[in-house]
């Protein structure tokens, strides 16, 4: 008995050491000038008045044309007339705002359970409930609606999706500098909080369960300690320890001094509505494999150890099909799935991996560089499942690829597209504004890569553009060898550049993801110096 209550004291002093350290910033001092943007009432309601005013309202469904920049308000959400300007100033591209709350206590704990599942700004990891925000107060890009994520409610879907791409995710204390509420919004209901647990939660029972007897373990054990008269000191100063964290969020926070005071009540009441909340759907299970999926792209080969890894869904495909596109749709969704828990915890470890992560912001920079180009003339070759050209959009777009399966998912994305069965050995006579030339550099030797190179430079129409990537060297690429028998090629950054000059182009610019993993480079060929007379 003394040695639990010392645990819990124990526990309660590290809540307390982060509640001192970790706060959320408050929305900075208006911004001198806000651009254009559109309020987003996914509840409906009147518009607030605001300063700028937006240039259109929405309201119910998820906006799907207008200015790039969104600002989401909530039902009964009141806010100060300058947000705009303080949301501009903070120089994210997603900021997600706490709102002061008002309401009894028990409206109180609720929200502070919802701050446990929302977290702090910056957190890395995709799926950990800690990387997600408040739906009812968000300022974001409309683009960002569509990136692949997990969950149904559209802001944090957006934000999940965000960090799933290594993209950041800033969350802000709804006051201003001085403490004055720029941010206002009712307190939680019980049955908003049960609503709410799925989506937060990421559909995980163990993360829930957690979250759930914390509050029990930390509230009630102190008190039932209290009849065994060695444990009672602990106990004791378990519960002061409790009272000063809790005194620490009710002023950052604030929650008032009712929640300080109240808590050991209530927290177990908002622990046992997590417990009630209804159960996420099953996952989708284990996709079908395709009657055709070559791997001569990949160089894979099976991997006799790990079988059990086989229980979901982005293993089971890699392992059977190698780097083939049904691996990468998997990848891209990162929605876990597989056969029961296990296999959806091992998809959910595949999700947010590092290499995972570049991947899909590698999908995100060849977007965004791809539609700054603008071509006419598109080619993408191995297209894959094609979500890149489909970002970009090109009028006329011609898709190339081995895999029939591929190429089904590439015709699906960009219905308009000419689909044709090939390789980088029989490419259609162009010529192209831009090549995509993604994902494959890593499974060819040096000769045979500027091999490929000479022949993509030979269908750019002049003055075009190669976008291209190398996967540098990471932790991930070795256990992908091991456990997924992918057989590929790290090439730092600098090494592609030169095997770009042998292929005959110059690189005019490239990007990476946060963690320094995927690279992509805007090449044009070079132009060759006339000797001197």
């Amino acid at each position: 008995m003394v040695v639990l209550a010392w645990s819990v004291v124990a526990v309660w002093g590290l809540i307390l050491l982060a509640s001192a350290r970790i706060a959320l910033r408050r929305l900075p001092d208006p911004f001198a000038k806000v651009g254009v943007y559109q309020l987003w009432l996914p509840g409906g309601g009147e518009a607030p008045t605001l300063d700028p005013p937006p240039v259109q309202v929405v309201r119910g469904a998820a906006p799907t044309d207008g200015p790039a920049r969104v600002l989401v308000l909530g039902p009964g959400v009141e806010v100060s007339a300058d947000l705009p300007a303080r949301l501009t100033a903070c120089g994210a591209d997603f900021v997600g705002v706490f709102a002061l709350p008002r309401g009894g206590p028990l409206g109180l704990a609720r929200e502070r359970a919802l701050r446990d599942l929302a977290g702090v700004e910056q957190v890395q990891d995709a799926r950990h409930p800690a990387g997600y925000a408040d739906g009812r107060c968000a300022w974001l890009h409309r683009q960002d609606l569509d990136l692949p994520g997990v969950g149904d409610e559209p802001v944090l879907r957006t934000a999940r999706a965000r960090k799933a791409h290594g993209l950041p995710v800033t969350l802000r204390d709804g006051r201003d500098a001085a403490g004055r509420p720029c941010v206002v919004a009712p307190a939680l209901t019980g049955a908003a909080l049960r609503a709410s647990v799925p989506d937060r939660t990421g559909g995980d029972r163990l993360v829930r369960g957690v979250l759930a007897l914390m509050p029990l373990l930390l509230v009630v054990t102190p008190l039932l300690l209290l009849l065994d008269a060695a444990a009672r000191p602990a106990a004791l100063l378990a519960l002061g320890v409790g009272a000063a964290a809790r005194l620490m969020t009710a002023v950052r926070d604030g929650f008032g001094v009712s929640l300080a005071l109240l808590g050991p009540l209530v927290e177990p009441l908002v622990a046992l509505e997590v417990l009630r909340a209804p159960a996420a759907p099953p996952g989708p299970g284990l996709p079908a494999l395709p009657e055709a999926a070559p791997q001569v792209l990949t160089g894979a080969r099976a991997a006799e150890k790990g079988s059990w890894l086989e229980r979901a869904a982005v293993p089971f495909l890699a392992r059977r099909l190698g780097g083939a596109a049904a691996v990468m749709e998997q990848i891209y969704s990162n929605r876990p799935a597989g056969t029961g828990a296990l296999g959806r915890a091992i998809d959910r470890a595949v999700h947010t991996s590092p290499a995972a992560r570049a991947v899909r912001h590698r999908l995100v920079m060849t977007a965004e560089l791809g539609r700054a180009l603008a071509p006419e003339r598109l080619l993408s070759v191995p297209c894959g499942g094609a979500r890149d050209a489909a970002l970009i959009g090109a009028p006329h777009t011609v898709l190339v690829d081995p895999d029939a399966h591929a190429r089904a998912l590439a015709q699906a994305a960009c219905p308009g597209a000419t689909v044709v069965a090939g390789t980088l050995e029989d490419l259609p006579p162009g010529p192209f504004d831009v090549i995509l030339f993604v994902g494959l550099s890593e499974y060819l030797d040096e000769r045979t890569l500027v091999a490929g190179l000479q022949r993509l430079r030979e269908r750019l129409a002049p003055g075009g553009a190669l976008l291209t990537t190398t996967t540098a060297e990471n932790a991930d690429r070795q256990r992908m060898r091991r456990l997924l028998g992918w057989e590929t090629r790290a090439r730092a950054p600098e090494e592609l550049v030169r095997l770009l000059g042998l292929g005959g182009f110059r690189v005019e610019a490239k990007r990476a993801d946060p963690l320094e993993i995927q690279w992509l480079f805007v090449a044009r060929v070079a132009v060759q110096e006339r000797p001197a007379a």
